[in-house]
């Protein structure tokens, strides 16, 4: 089998003359990037914080826009972890509309997020 592998490989990578364009084939073929995107993404929406002058609609497209790039890269976020990760990177001025999701409301969307 692995004689089979090598064999598949070498055909693939036989017309690459630079070592840098086979390993960026390798990559695309075995995912060896796909996992730092992934933690990459992860880190960038854990240590985002909103800054005191950013207004709230361009916090959330930063946020949306996080949310698709881990989309992109196969993160799976539900929605509530989506929401709980928004209401953790806001500000403390908007504590207020944190106590309502988390009383019971755990079933929001973007929209009712924004609508509290």
């Amino acid at each position: 089998m692995l004689a089979s592998v090598t064999n598949t490989l070498y055909k693939k990578l036989e017309s690459c003359k630079i070592a840098k364009v086979i390993l960026y084939m390798l990559d695309d073929m075995f995912g060896g990037h796909s996992t730092l995107d992934r933690q990459s993404t992860i880190n960038s929406l854990i240590k985002s914080q909103q800054k005191p002058d950013t207004s709230i609609k361009d916090r959330m497209i930063t946020l949306i826009g996080y949310f698709a790039e881990a989309m992109d890269n196969d993160v799976n976020l539900d929605k509530n972890t989506q929401i709980e990760m928004v209401f953790k990177t806001l500000s403390k001025d908007f504590a207020g509309f944190r106590a309502p999701y988390n009383i019971g409301n755990k079933n929001l969307t973007y929209e009712g997020v924004i609508i509290l």
